[in-house]
């Protein structure tokens, strides 16, 4: 009660005296009507006595003016104005917050894919910086450009290209971080026209490239990368931005390592082929790949560098577990050293098939009793990595980079039966030399009369002529109205002692051949074998061009390049593959011929598998969907098998498809 009372008290007195200060300041006149002390207290009160909030010094803007209203039309302000403040605050600026704390590396930003849609620019050299001061800074200083990473599931856009995973890195501008593979979308592009010279010649870097040269790296990323480069300066800086992203960044390496599964098929410079090998054993010796992926990627190769057979040998040291055929069969096969042991400097190169290790494998059980038993390598081998990016510290991150494995080859005695088994292995399989059994065919034909007959002077591209030509020349009885099988074989192997390859195959069981029908003679190197990747990729591209009644070259190039989306092609695959134009282009045989041909040797499930994988094949042309209806009704047609839906094949690679199509058609080319 007491407090109460106290705190009136106090309200009271501090009322009475702000009355009487306000008295003091503002004295009003005496004889005022009622309404003029109204009108006068709201409008002759001083501006310096507004209660200002706001930064110190900062002066509130002057009422302006007001004219003298009236006394009639005077609005009665209410009493209690008075002691209304009025306020006025000022917005302070804000300095930049930044939305995330920036990381260590701007190369690494969380190992985001940035897309066309990224913003054009950032303040300073981080992603996060989003606005700006309201007080710009006295001296503009200019901010380097971002290096960006833009992945397989990106898309970068130069100019009106868009690029779909280019997998390497990009800019707006000159960028921070100078690096060779650095896509500078501002500098200017010159795309290639149809029938115009390419240029010859190469770049170090992108900055450094022509427009021209630029046009040609970005249309090849375009395409997917799945055609062989025109210059090795384009599969080196793409190479470059895998060996920045994993050794710099120290991200996305099972990513880099696929994409440099995929590039490996295109490269025919040696010096670039060595790098990239090396580059994917790295990477799988720092990833670990596991036994399955090792066995995939060796497949592939007729050639496997040490290192990763070692990895592949690695869990079975001291384990007491028996080397399985299909490791031992890849390790024999591809393992200079012990080829070399087998059977000398001048050993065959075996492509790996599903049927010769059918065949290898009772042989090695049986003189292995079972399988080969590895004792634990007593010495162990260092594997580093030296970057050819020249923006990447080479010292530094090849001893950064350093991997430890056991030294397996060190003791070749270990592997004396699997040498043994090879060498007889290799000695039945290998058919009877090309230049034997044409040394017996009696009176061994003019073949190089023949073949410059045909050339005229020209190179040595391909060379077109007919069945019935070359029989002629052979002495071959051309009266019937079908080639035979012997006759066909006695061709093939005279043809290849000369160093030529007859296109199309003439190994297709089944197939009718005519001497009227056209052939081409391609250089081969005497002894070289043709992949079951190459003959199924012919094969199929003669079957498209029929499908698809090609009529022109611009139809059949966009086919032939993605057959590499589905099969391992060489660069020689490829060559052979463009060379094979001038055959199927326009097609030779109705489509009808192919599908009789294929009725005959596939059936049930294998048809309806060859139909997904057209379907799945064709999807990429630009079609309407009665077009697209048109065209798989078309192909269920030749098939003949039902338009029934195929399923997804989301979950599969199309190197996983084209490997199950191989085993599928495999039966075509038994005799090639």
């Amino acid at each position: 009660m007491f407090y109460l009372m106290l705190g009136i008290f106090v309200a009271v007195a501090f009322g009475a005296l702000l009355k009487k200060q306000q008295t003091r300041q503002h004295p009003q006149p005496p004889q005022a009507a009622p309404q003029e002390e109204v009108q006068a207290a709201s409008s002759e009160a001083p501006q310096e006595d507004r209660l200002v909030i706001g930064s110190p010094g900062v002066k509130a803007p002057e009422a302006p003016a007001e004219e003298p209203t009236p006394q009639s039309e005077a609005v009665p302000a209410p009493q209690e104005g008075r002691s209304i403040a009025i306020l006025q605050e000022e917005i302070v600026p804000c300095d930049t917050v930044l939305a995330a704390k920036p990381i260590s590396s701007p190369n690494a930003v969380g190992s985001a894919t940035y897309s066309a849609a990224a913003p054009a620019t950032l303040g300073e050299d981080s992603p996060y910086a989003y606005g700006s001061s309201a007080e710009p800074p006295k001296k503009a200083k200019p901010s380097a450009s971002l290096l960006r990473w833009c992945g397989r599931t990106g898309s970068l856009q130069v100019g009106d290209l868009v690029i779909l995973g280019p997998v390497t890195y990009w800019s707006d501008g000159p960028s921070s971080v100078k690096d060779p593979c650095c896509i500078d979308v501002v500098l200017p592009v010159e795309y290639p026209q149809e029938g115009a010279s390419l240029p010859a010649d190469g770049a170090a870097s992108y900055a450094e490239m022509t427009p021209l040269q630029r046009g040609v790296y970005l249309t090849w990323l375009a395409g997917g990368r799945i055609q062989p480069p025109l210059h090795l300066c384009y599969p080196s800086l793409w190479l470059y931005g895998l060996e920045r992203r994993v050794i710099a960044d120290r991200l996305d390496m099972g990513l880099c390592l696929a994409e440099a599964f995929r590039l490996l098929p295109l490269i025919r410079w040696d010096a670039v082929l060595t790098s990239l090998i090396h580059f994917i054993t790295w990477l799988a010796a720092k990833i670990w790949l596991s036994e399955d992926e090792l066995l995939s990627f060796c497949k592939k190769l007729l050639v496997v560098p040490g290192e990763l057979l070692i990895m592949l040998l690695g869990s079975y040291a001291n384990s007491k577990l028996p080397l399985p055929s299909a490791v031992a069969f890849t390790l024999i096969r591809t393992s200079e050293r012990l080829r070399t042991a087998a059977l000398g400097e001048r050993a065959p190169q075996v492509a790996h098939s599903d049927e010769l290790l059918q065949k290898f494998t009772p042989l090695y059980k049986e003189a292995t009793n079972g399988g080969l038993i590895l004792p634990k390598p007593k010495t162990s081998l260092t594997l580093a990595y030296t970057p050819t990016n020249p923006s990447l510290d080479a010292k530094k991150e090849a001893s950064n980079g350093v991997v430890e494995l056991p030294n397996f080859f060190e003791d070749l005695g270990v592997f004396d039966p699997l040498v043994a088994v090879w060498r007889d292995f290799v000695t039945d399989l290998t058919p009877r030399q090309p230049k034997t059994a044409a040394e017996s065919l009696e009176g061994r034909p003019d073949f190089e009369g023949f073949v410059e007959a045909l050339r005229q002077g020209g190179d040595d591209g391909p060379l077109t002529s007919t069945l019935g030509a070359l029989g002629a020349l052979m002495g071959l009885d051309c009266s019937t109205d079908k080639v035979h099988g012997g006759d066909r074989k006695n061709m093939v192997e005279t043809a290849q002692v000369e160093g030529y390859q007859i296109l199309p195959n003439l190994g297709l069981p089944g197939w009718d051949y005519g001497w009227e029908d056209p052939i081409l003679l391609l250089p081969l190197e005497l002894g070289a074998r043709l992949s079951q990747d190459y003959l199924a990729a012919s094969f199929l591209l003669d079957l498209l061009c029929a499908l698809m009644e090609v009529r022109i070259r611009k139809l059949f190039e966009p086919l032939r390049q993605r057959l590499n989306h589905y099969f391992s092609l060489s660069t020689e695959d490829n060559v052979r593959l463009e060379a094979q134009g001038l055959l199927d282009v326009p097609a030779h045989h109705p489509v009808e011929r192919y599908g009789e041909l294929v009725q005959f040797w596939l059936q049930g499930e294998d048809l309806a598998d060859l139909r997904n994988f057209l379907f799945d094949f064709l999807s990429f042309l630009p079609q309407t969907q009665a077009e697209e209806q048109a065209l798989r009704e078309r192909v269920c047609g030749v098939l003949n098998v039902s338009s029934a839906t195929p399923p997804p094949y989301e979950e599969r690679a199309p190197l996983e498809r084209g490997e199950a199509l191989l085993k599928t058609l495999s039966p075509l080319f038994r005799n090639s």
